[in-house]
């Protein structure tokens, strides 16, 4: 298994680059479609829509070049790839994504005017060259009901339809948000995507992904925790049976992806992982997503969203988030790689029965500079009240807690003179956050347990731990100083220490342990 990097933060134009997306034409061309971003945060912000191509399977592949820009606050971000190979000479690729302005997802009032700078839009891309050439459609009218507020295509690939009843439809999963309820969405096409419609409703979903089947129906998964939710459909994504959290797939709440392969196997890819934004792995179902027998570890550590398609060499192409989103890579994977899941997918305990583990979740870049302009100039967002949310269910990056009161937009004209000149690697001020989860699977229980986060922050402090109890954290802080990007190196530290107790003698054993992860501070990159 190899990996090729196609972006890193703060290289190639952009601070952060977020959200994979792919597809394989007919001819065997691999699309991929990312987010460039002039901040880390999510949309609305003034974000660039990027593309890449690779005509010999992902082992080369051309230049980064813009596919939509931003324009002011105007904004893409969140881009799913449909491939159509019916359609003409070289088949149909189409590209859904989210288009904002002072509002996303969770901001935007009800409507579709696209004139009313609050209501978010769905934009759709359709190249019929290979994608040499673009159309681009507002589509919002067709999918947005009179109830729905926020909505946008669950990233990374749709999937058609190619045999039975409802062969040559086109779908997508999406996300609605309908006062403070969200849920999943199947929005289909049988026109080659001229004209959609919203088809299943998916209560308690969230970002979708689906596949078709040997005989014609779909099987569908939702984004959820602690578990991805699994069902299918029978009658072309217009309702859902079988709906429920499939155990053999843990899932922390982020997107994942489906694809079948050409010999009718189905390839799941997620984070193997119920807290933890890490771990990303592929598992092969020979039975219709029943079961999943095999499995391939791509990414022990940090990881997030991932999506995958057949190669027309038959490999398995995965394009994912790495590294805290410090990275967007690519890796081909062959069947023959697959294991077992009980031999790929281990226990991480010691020899005591604990599991400590540390996840980088991302780079918040540093303020150096405020923006010198009267509220009058200002681009103000709606107000919204976060904490009817789910922390799971937020926005992951940006204003994710609490109540907006009327954030700012700004332009990345703005954004540069905030943050100063785009260049890699991590710098003074900048904010690193991490997660983690201490968990006993012991003969016993502790007394006294107290975590701390580099010696001087107490996360966490219990007096009673039992076998089977977990502490999770999902915000640990850690500001760049000048020192460390001096050094060219940061040490990020969990220690713990507490009276471990067998249930036969009641024992008393200090215990104490650390966890260390080193980060160069001139690319950003985590070395240990």
């Amino acid at each position: 298994m190899d990996f090729q990097v196609l972006a890193h933060r703060g290289e190639g134009g952009y601070r952060q680059y977020r959200i994979p997306a792919m597809g394989v034409t007919p001819s065997g061309r691999i699309i991929a479609i990312y987010d460039g971003r002039p901040d880390l945060d999510d949309l609305p912000s003034p974000v660039d829509l990027l593309i890449r191509f690779s005509d010999d399977n992902g082992v080369t592949w051309s230049p980064q070049e813009v596919f939509a820009k931003s324009k002011g606050i105007l904004g893409f971000g969140d881009a799913s790839i449909i491939i159509d190979p019916s359609f003409g000479k070289f088949g149909r690729v189409l590209v859904f994504a989210q288009e904002t302005r002072l509002a996303g997802f969770f901001e935007s009032g009800l409507g579709t005017n696209y004139d009313d700078p609050t209501v978010v839009q769905i934009a759709l891309w359709i190249s019929d060259d290979n994608g040499l050439t673009w159309i681009k459609k507002v589509i919002t009218e067709q999918l947005k009901d009179k109830k729905t507020e926020g909505i946008f295509a669950t990233s990374g690939m749709g999937t058609r339809i190619t045999n039975g009843l409802y062969s040559g439809r086109l779908l997508n999963g999406f996300v609605l948000r309908r006062g403070a309820d969200i849920v999943g969405a199947i929005a289909y096409s049988d026109d080659h995507g001229e004209n959609w419609k919203l088809g299943a409703i998916i209560p308690n979903g969230n970002e979708t992904s689906l596949v078709c089947l040997k005989d014609g129906s779909l099987l569908i998964h939702s984004r959820s925790t602690p578990y991805r939710l699994s069902g299918y459909s029978h009658d072309g994504g217009e309702t859902i049976t079988e709906f429920g959290p499939d155990l053999a797939l843990p899932d922390p709440s982020d997107n994942g992806s489906l694809c079948s392969l050409s010999t009718g196997e189905i390839v799941c890819t997620h984070n193997h992982d119920k807290n933890l934004r890490r771990r990303t792995v592929a598992k092969i179902s020979k039975d219709d997503g029943k079961n999943w027998q095999m499995a391939k570890i791509l990414e022990c550590d940090s990881s997030a969203y991932s999506t995958s398609c057949e190669l027309s060499n038959g490999q398995i192409g995965i394009l994912f988030e790495r590294n805290g989103y410090t990275e967007i890579v690519f890796c081909r994977v062959n069947t023959s790689e697959f294991r077992a899941i009980e031999d790929e997918i281990i226990s991480e305990s010691d020899e005591n029965g604990i599991e400590f583990t540390l996840a980088f979740r991302f780079v918040k870049p540093a303020r150096l500079k405020s923006l010198d302009k009267n509220q009058s100039e200002l681009h103000i967002m709606p107000k919204v009240d976060m904490s009817q949310w789910e922390l799971t269910s937020r926005k992951e990056i940006g204003a994710s807690a609490g109540l907006i009161n009327g954030e700012t937009i700004y332009t990345s004209e703005e954004l540069e003179t905030i943050l100063g000149p785009i260049s890699p690697g991590l710098h003074v001020g900048d904010e690193m956050r991490f997660s983690g989860r201490f968990r006993f699977n012991g003969n016993g229980y502790i007394q006294n347990l107290t975590i701390f986060f580099n010696k001087k922050v107490r996360i966490s402090q219990r007096e009673l731990v039992k076998d089977g109890d977990e502490i999770i954290f999902l915000d640990v802080r850690h500001i760049v100083t000048r020192e460390e990007v001096s050094s060219g190196m940061i040490v990020i530290e969990i220690t713990w220490s507490g009276e471990l107790k067998e249930k036969e003698n009641d024992y008393p054993e200090i215990i104490g342990s650390k966890i260390e992860r080193i980060f160069s501070t001139s690319t950003g990159s985590q070395l240990s």
